[in-house]
C-alpha cells in the first residue's frame, strides 16, 4: 500500500516540478513599439529562453534589461531625471538584435559611439532592425553582457 501511494506521489510531483522548471526557463514578452520592425511587429508575443540555458550569437534577437544603460555622456536609461523612484516604475525589458560579441569587431553604425576597433570584454552591441525608430548600441555603446536576459525562441500564436 506504501508503495502505491509513494507511486502516486511522485507522479503527482514530476509534472509540477517539471512545469515550474519550465516557467522558470522560458517566458513570454509582448514587443512594443517599431524598433525591431519587420522581424517583429509590435504587440506580437516572442517566447524567451533565459540567458543561462542559450548561448549568445551575434544575429540571434535577445531581450535585454535596460536598468543602467546610459547614453553617451547622458543620463540613465528608464526615465527622466527626476522621475518616479525605480521601484515604482514597471519592469520593461528591450528587444533587440545581437549585433556583435567580446572580441569582435565593432559595427559601423556603433563606431560614433564606440570607437574602439573590437566590442570590450563582458559587453556586447545590440541593433534595432528598424534603426528610425529604435533606441540601442548607437546611443548606449557597448552594453553589459549581464544585461542580456534572454534569447528569442520564436513567435508566439495564441488562439481567440
Amino acid at each position: 500500500m506504501r508503495l502505491f501511494l509513494v507511486l502516486g506521489l511522485v507522479a503527482l510531483a514530476a509534472p509540477v516540478a517539471g512545469l515550474v522548471l519550465l516557467r522558470t526557463a522560458l517566458s513570454v514578452v509582448v514587443v512594443a513599439g517599431p524598433s525591431m520592425s519587420p522581424a517583429l511587429r509590435p504587440g506580437q508575443r516572442v517566447l524567451v529562453l533565459r540567458r543561462g540555458l542559450a548561448r549568445l550569437r551575434a544575429g540571434r534577437i535577445v531581450v535585454v534589461a535596460p536598468d543602467g544603460l546610459v547614453p553617451a555622456g547622458g543620463a540613465p536609461a528608464g526615465g527622466p531625471a527626476g522621475g518616479a523612484p525605480a521601484a515604482r516604475r514597471p519592469a520593461r525589458l528591450l528587444v533587440k538584435r545581437l549585433a556583435a560579441l567580446p572580441g569582435e569587431p565593432v559595427p559601423p553604425p556603433v563606431r560614433p559611439v564606440l570607437p574602439a576597433g573590437t566590442v570590450p570584454g563582458g559587453h556586447v552591441v545590440l541593433l534595432g532592425d528598424n534603426p528610425d525608430f529604435s533606441t540601442d548600441s548607437r546611443l548606449w555603446g557597448a552594453v553589459p553582457a549581464d544585461r542580456v536576459v534572454g534569447v528569442v525562441l520564436d513567435r508566439v500564436r495564441l488562439r481567440g
